[in-house]
């Protein structure tokens, strides 16, 4: 879980310099800081951060100080990259959490599932057409018959359409399980629409991947509003 928020610099540098803002990485799926092996930019400002002992990311004041947008890299760590724009930049600290690539290693216990976007089913020898930077997340069903989102929200491969969405639920939230499965709709923002798939099952505490018989290729025209 996020830790209470500590600036630690230098004792010289701090005597001479203020802070402006601080930033925050977590990681969507375990809620652990991230500060190494990420590159971090502040569009107008000269300034780099300092990582603190605590793992934020630290930026000292200047004139004019002007913070436009932060751009995140995290490089060959298995995360999405993310531009927060001056509009999301709150101070003193700002908290991004860092959502999962396809690639990332699940532990288990987590729930949910990697699947392909495409833009309709194709009619071989055609091809599917990806759909991507899409966001994805999941809608699941609780055990008093109410919809509920997950808070993390996924992007779709540009150029494959590939994504992993995961539930992450609070200690007091409980599906609604069937035989160890929990009942869930897809749910994919694209250009400012949204639209949802039908319900499915997803089998609690592991990601499910795609298969032969259920290769998790969902339809961008099959989707309902």
């Amino acid at each position: 879980m996020s830790q209470p928020f500590n600036i630690h610099l230098p004792l010289e540098v701090a005597y001479k310099r203020e802070v402006l803002f601080a930033l925050e990485l977590l990681d969507a799926v375990t809620l652990t800081r991230v500060s190494q092996d990420v590159t971090v930019k502040a569009d107008g400002l000269n300034g780099k951060p300092i990582v603190n002992a605590g793992g934020f990311f630290v930026w000292l004041k200047e004139q004019p100080g002007t913070v436009n947008e932060i751009s995140i890299d995290p490089g060959v760590l298995p995360y999405e990259s993310v531009t927060v724009p001056a509009s999301q930049v709150t101070l003193p600290l700002t908290t991004v959490e860092l959502q999962p690539r396809v690639s990332y290693p699940f532990a288990s216990g987590i729930t949910g599932l990697r699947g392909t976007m495409i833009e309709a089913v194709a009619v071989l020898p055609d091809s599917p057409t990806p759909v991507g930077d899409a966001e994805v997340y999941l809608r699941w069903l609780d055990e008093n018959g109410i919809w509920r989102d997950s808070p993390t929200k996924s992007k779709t491969d540009k150029k494959r359409g590939d994504f992993v969405s995961i539930l992450r639920l609070a200690p007091t939230e409980k599906p609604d399980l069937q035989g160890g499965a929990v009942t869930v709709r897809l749910r994919v923002i694209r250009n400012g629409n949204e639209r949802g798939s039908t319900d499915f099952q997803l089998q609690q505490g592991r990601i499910t991947d795609p298969t032969t018989l259920n290769p998790l290729t969902f339809a961008w025209d099959d989707l309902l509003p």
